[in-house]
């Protein structure tokens, strides 16, 4: 399938290519193709996305009232779908879609600059005085070797375009010098601005929806690396960045009048949806919360009594068997004090005896 998609893309360029033979011209028509056929699959990922979020304090509810039965939520979440028509991965299936398409754009138009196989040899001898019968400049990749294109660019050291190299990158016009960088600078600029400005226009629209730090440094990266990658390849990549972020911010920019534009709009109402849910959701957390300090005081106090019981029975048997003691040397007192007095006046009685 990459196969067919690599060979319909570039198919599409040379086709350009012979109707508008310029470079720049050809690689920013064949990037709004893409997008144009691309956008509807946005739009249709960003409505998805809308509905699950308008409709996440329900889907909380069911979560919460079958949170114990998974097999019945799974049953409850699905019939829940069917009857609100939406489909859960249907915010990310469209975007999974684009990827490989964009990619393979990246990859053919980066090919129409390949250097051919033992060029950089080949420049080496010549250098050395030797001109061995070795192909040596750009052997396009992906093309149709009878196009127009790939005719243009086969053998050739240089993809020229309204006065500028296309076939090297702006970290490469910089060591020839400012003045032969300046146009690849500019350009780089311009991507720069734009990327910053699509996320501006992300963040604005998000009002009311809690944007976390992890999201807030998605953010960042993704431009960072457009333009990173923008700087050290070709700068007919650069115009295939240049062309798309342009157009995303058009995008964008109709996406917020359409879909959240007033309090009314779909996309506010989602995002005010959500807050709600969140909130429950923290309102929740902080209930179980209570409820388990509760539970954990009540262990604690009933510990704390039964080591209290524990002592009192300690010292009340202690107590018992000193009394115990005590009465135990009471008895033996009287015993021996009884039987020293009943013991006492038996000599007495002898001597009377005696004496009748």
């Amino acid at each position: 399938m990459l196969d067919s998609l690599f060979e319909l893309i570039s198919s599409l360029l040379s086709a350009i290519y012979s109707v508008v033979p310029n470079y720049a011209i050809a690689i920013a028509l064949l990037t709004c193709v893409a997008m144009v056929i691309t956008t509807p699959l946005t739009l249709k990922s960003t409505r998805s996305m809308i509905e699950m979020q308008r409709l996440q304090p329900q889907i909380r509810k069911l979560q919460a009232q079958y949170k114990d039965d998974r097999q019945k939520l799974n049953e409850e979440m699905m019939s829940f779908y069917r009857e609100n028509e939406i489909n859960p991965v249907g915010g990310c299936l469209p975007m999974l879609i684009q990827m490989p398409v964009f990619s393979i754009l990246y990859w053919v138009v980066r090919g129409l600059t390949n250097q051919a196989r033992w060029g950089g040899f080949q420049d080496v001898l010549v250098g050395h005085g030797m001109d061995p019968d070795i192909n040596r400049g750009f052997d396009p990749k992906y093309l149709n070797h009878s196009s127009d294109l790939y005719n243009s660019l086969l053998g050739k050291t240089h993809m020229s375009s309204f006065g500028v190299d296309l076939a090297i990158s702006p970290s490469q016009a910089l060591q020839e010098g400012f003045l032969t960088a300046l146009p690849y600078l500019l350009a780089l600029a311009v991507i720069a601005v734009l990327a910053w400005y699509q996320q501006r226009q992300i963040m604005g629209r998000n009002k009311h929806t809690e944007v976390t730090d992890q999201q807030k440094m998605m953010m960042r990266i993704g431009p960072a690396f457009q333009i990173f990658f923008a700087f050290v390849s070709p700068a007919a990549v650069g115009i295939y960045f240049l062309v798309s972020t342009s157009w995303r911010v058009a995008q964008q920019y109709y996406i917020t009048q359409t879909l959240y534009g007033g309090e009314d709009s779909a996309g506010v109402q989602a995002q005010k949806a959500m807050a709600e849910a969140r909130a429950e959701r923290k309102k929740q957390g902080a209930s179980n919360g209570a409820a388990r300090a509760k539970g954990a005081g009540g262990q604690r106090g009933a510990a704390k009594e039964a080591k209290s019981g524990v002592a009192s029975s300690s010292s009340n048997g202690a107590r018992s068997t000193a009394s115990d003691k005590d009465s135990t040397g009471s008895k033996a007192q009287t015993t021996t004090s009884g039987a020293a007095r009943s013991g006492s006046p038996q000599p007495r009685s002898r001597k009377k005896r005696k004496r009748k």
